[in-house]
């Protein structure tokens, strides 16, 4: 399996996130908690299909739930092989 690109994966979620949530691109960064910013858990599995459908893989479907922000999530990817 070819892993996803990381630099790919933060742009993706971030543009993802902000128009989402209707937020300004610079209220997002690597820090910035889902949950502060507005993400639910209904959103959560929103965001896990259409990640899986922009990168044609599977995740778990509390990938977005167990991650607090976009670092910890871009580094329980990295543990689970999926990305670079």
């Amino acid at each position: 399996m070819t892993k996803l690109d990381a630099d790919q994966v933060i742009a993706w979620t971030t543009k993802y996130l902000t128009d989402f949530l209707d937020l300004p691109p610079e209220a997002f960064d690597l820090d910035a908690e889902f949950a502060a910013l507005g993400l639910d858990s209904v959103d959560s599995v929103i965001i896990g299909g259409a990640f899986e459908e922009t990168f044609n893989c599977e995740i778990d479907a509390t990938l977005f739930l167990r991650n607090a922000n976009l670092r910890s999530l871009i580094d329980d990817l990295r543990q689970s092989g999926l990305v670079a």
